[in-house]
């Protein structure tokens, strides 16, 4: 490895990172600059960025590091060198950055492209980028801790071995299960909710087979009334809520990629107490 130091950093320290690492030969081709932050913001081109990873020529890396040694600069240390573990290795003539081959297949990759929950870019975000989805993989299995995915559970000891094959340090894994361990999303709202008072929550859905679950409660209300309700483009779903019925649930299935809100409206003459669920989730079709 090759270091391009232009602020004070102890480069024993980063060189130990990456020789702990998962690695193979692609360490040669890699180089590693140290910068403060000032340099790092103009060279990753936005002050987002802990780091970035720029492909060169003859399958060739740059990484761009801040100067330091916290925790925080180790995760971007070694996630900035699962870039160039990724650049490395192409597979399937899928289009690049696309991880490793075993990684692809272990952490269920093809229904993620499939329902449109990840992209080959940035097109909506950077946990949703198929490279930022292997870094954080790679890291994760590297460090042990501070996988920054929130919509997806940390890779499992399968995918983390997938990598380790893929690199030539492990055998490879015995893949029985390709469905991606997806965190569904819960959004809850809470409170009191005057007499002609309403909450929404907006949402989207990133592609299709989405499912939408609410769940509303409205108590102490006197006469309760009220209506608990979802739209998501054209289609529309509501439901009442009375001193009978206080709470009442919702569940939109097959729908998506949407425009969606949820909401709970207090439709009675005094103010009662709330709690309001929207659960997302990917609809998955049974096994054969």
């Amino acid at each position: 490895m090759r270091f391009d130091v232009r602020s004070d950093g102890d480069i024993a320290w980063y060189a130990g990172l990456l020789r702990r690492a998962p690695h193979g030969n692609e360490i040669e081709r890699v180089t590693i600059r140290i910068v403060d932050w000032r340099e790092l913001v103009g060279q990753c081109s936005t002050e987002a960025a802990a780091g970035c990873y720029l492909r060169r020529k003859g399958n060739r890396g740059l990484m761009v590091v801040p100067a330091g040694r916290s925790s925080s600069i180790a995760h971007t240390v070694v996630h900035e060198y699962g870039h160039h573990v990724d650049a490395s290795r192409r597979h399937g003539g899928l289009d690049e950055p696309n991880g490793t081959p075993l990684w692809w297949r272990a952490r269920g990759m093809a229904e993620l492209v499939a329902v449109r929950s990840v992209r080959d870019r940035y097109q909506v975000g950077w946990d949703r980028a198929i490279s930022e989805v292997f870094a954080e993989d790679y890291t994760y299995t590297s460090l042990r801790r501070g996988f920054k995915i929130g919509w997806l559970e940390p890779p499992s000891r399968v995918v983390q071995q997938a990598i380790l094959a893929d690199l030539g340090l492990a055998a490879p894994p015995t893949i029985t299960d390709t469905r991606p361990a997806i965190k569904p999303v819960v959004m809850t709202r809470e409170g009191t909710l005057e007499p002609n008072g309403r909450i929404t929550v907006d949402f989207g859905l990133l592609g299709p087979n989405r499912q939408v679950r609410l769940q509303g409660v409205l108590v102490g209300a006197g006469a309760t009334r009220g209506r608990i309700e979802v739209v998501c483009d054209a289609t529309e779903r509501r439901r009442v809520l009375t001193d009978a019925t206080p709470t009442a649930a919702l569940v939109l299935t097959g729908v998506g990629p949407a425009t969606c809100a949820a909401s709970i409206t207090n439709t009675g003459t005094q103010s009662g107490r709330y709690r309001f669920v929207v659960r997302l989730g990917l609809q998955r079709q049974p096994t054969a």
